[in-house]
């Protein structure tokens, strides 16, 4: 009897230092920088903007920093010096877990000396990034340093580019630089923004990006970790115009049931289904989100039966606003013909901002908030990691342009409506 007694005993004690264990698990970082004067180091997740106000900001005192919090999921994020925030800046992947990490940061020019100690996701980072780095390195810098050398004597782009270059750099004006990005992209859709020798260099580069690519995906197929779910949401925000979209469905699969119930399955459903979804000729996707009065507004339900423009602008992506303007003509002439304007800000922690610039500007149309992405309408088409997009949809639903100029705009409404 004694002996079950203290078997008893043995495996409550046990139990409980078990318990305990799991409870005392936290993410701690401890950090130091070297050679410079920064205030706080940033820390941005997978779907974050830099200037957001939801962002880890850890403060700097004395060259030392600390943080220590406890995490639900591990996560990838991105580690930036504190003037970031304001003014953009170079950045460290980084992985977090319920572990110690020790950080050695130093200036953006030398970043590649940032130690990392501790966590993992860390260790399989660094055993990749060798793997990869030996692997292309070598073959890449020769055509990259040629690709630098044309940049500075100015012989990079083609004469054309360099006019419309010229013209950027000169302009001050928000909308007449939309104008010349436009051409730009039309330069860049017909081949002709590059010089014959940068042409010919970014030719040879090309098949050793596709073998990058490949190593990248073997990577994933083989190790479904958090790791490889960084990379896979980097390619859905960053690089979605070459995305393979049965691909992205099979590392979705993959990295979903390797990860369960992480919230990056959601996170990368969502700009998933927007690359395949969100594209010309097929039918819009429908949301739902509040007005200035706090009204929740389905989009369908305005819509409905109407030629419209869908409008993700924000306060704050200067771009977004300028071609906004040049929406205005078209809707004073069209809006009595069956063509409506929907616009969507992405704002961030309050609408004060909005409320002041649209009493400013006086739009005409109605403009709806989704505030700190609490719709995720930007991940449903296909914009996140961007101020916004424009979306022209005709009046049975179905997508007839993304990111159209007011002429391409009007050239549509000519035809369908007069």
């Amino acid at each position: 009897m004694k002996l079950i007694t203290k078997f008893i005993l043995f495996l409550t004690i046990v139990f409980f230092f078990n318990c305990s264990s799991e409870k005392d698990q936290f993410l701690e970082i401890n950090g130091k920088t070297v050679g410079i004067d920064t205030k706080s180091i940033l820390l941005i997740k997978a779907d974050q903007y830099l200037d957001s106000d939801s962002i880890i900001e850890i403060p700097v005192t004395d060259g030392k920093f600390h943080y220590k919090t406890k995490l639900d999921f591990p996560e990838s994020v991105e580690l930036f010096l504190g003037e970031a925030k304001n003014q953009g800046g170079r950045y460290m992947p980084l992985f977090l877990n319920n572990e110690k990490i020790d950080l050695t940061i130093y200036s953006e020019e030398e970043f590649d000396k940032n130690q990392v100690i501790g966590g993992e996701l860390n260790s399989e980072y660094k055993k990749y990034k060798e793997n990869y780095d030996n692997k292309f390195n070598s073959r890449i810098k020769p055509f990259q340093d040629s690709i630098s050398l044309l940049f500075e004597n100015d012989q990079y782009h083609s004469d054309k580019a360099k006019l419309l270059y010229a013209e950027l750099r000169k302009t001050k004006s928000h909308d007449e630089k939309i104008i010349i990005y436009e051409k730009l992209d039309d330069l860049k859709e017909a081949n002709q923004h590059l010089s014959p020798k940068a042409e010919i260099l970014e030719n040879k580069l090309k098949p050793i990006y596709e073998e990058q690519k490949k190593f990248q995906q073997e990577y994933i197929e083989n190790n479904p970790s958090i790791v490889s779910y960084s990379f896979f949401i980097k390619n859905l925000m960053y690089d979605k115009e070459n995305m393979d979209i049965n691909l992205a469905k099979n590392n979705l699969r993959i990295l979903s049931k390797a990860n369960p119930d992480h919230p990056y399955n959601k996170l990368a459903s969502n700009l998933t289904n927007a690359i395949d979804n969100i594209k010309v000729g097929k039918k819009y996707t429908d949301f739902s989100a509040p007005d200035l009065n706090g009204n929740e507004i389905k989009f369908s339900d305005k819509i409905d039966g109407k030629i419209a423009l869908l409008d993700l602008w924000a306060t704050w992506c200067g771009p977004c606003i300028a071609k906004s303007r040049t929406m205005i003509p078209l809707y004073d002439e069209f809006k009595d013909k069956g063509f409506i304007i929907i616009g969507v800000a992405g704002e961030r922690k309050n609408t004060d901002r909005l409320v002041r610039f649209l009493e400013k500007e006086k739009w005409p149309w109605q403009n709806l908030v989704d505030l700190d992405k609490q719709n995720n309408i930007w991940q449903k088409y296909n914009v996140d990691g961007g101020g916004g997009g424009i979306f022209l949809i005709d009046e049975k639903g179905i997508i007839l342009a993304k990111d159209p100029t007011a002429e391409e705009v009007r050239i549509e409404l000519e035809s369908r409506l007069n």
